[in-house]
């Protein structure tokens, strides 16, 4: 068995700049109505949680809904949230699910915001 950590690439705020810059798809997992108050710009929103209950969305859901979002499994994804554990918890599904480049923005979004890095609403 694998050892998911083993694929998961955890990063800091100067890699998320340096992924932006070369087009790498960003991954906002937090609620829409987090994402919509504002996120890491050009970051696409798979929310982690269900919104009427606060669960968890099954494994199957998340790939299908990062799939809609036009990733696939050997696309380089950096996931962020708002303290990096639900992305964490992302990351470890997607790369069960067989995705293979998964970056993990650790600070995620207070990290962000407490460097006063551009957010887009």
């Amino acid at each position: 068995m694998t050892n998911t950590q083993d694929s998961i690439q955890t990063i800091g705020s100067r890699r998320v700049q340096q992924a932006q810059d070369e087009q790498v798809t960003l991954i906002d997992v937090r609620p829409t109505f987090m994402y919509d108050e504002g996120h890491i710009p050009g970051a696409v929103n798979v929310p982690l949680v269900n919104p009427e209950d606060g669960s968890m969305i099954p494994d199957g859901d998340l790939v299908t809904a990062v799939k809609a979002a036009g990733i696939q499994p050997e696309d380089d994804v950096v996931l962020y949230c708002q303290t990096g554990y639900h992305a964490g918890l992302a990351a470890d599904t997607l790369v069960k699910e067989g995705f293979s480049d998964i970056e993990l923005y650790s600070g995620s979004m207070d990290d962000w915001s407490s460097q006063d890095l551009p957010i887009e609403r």
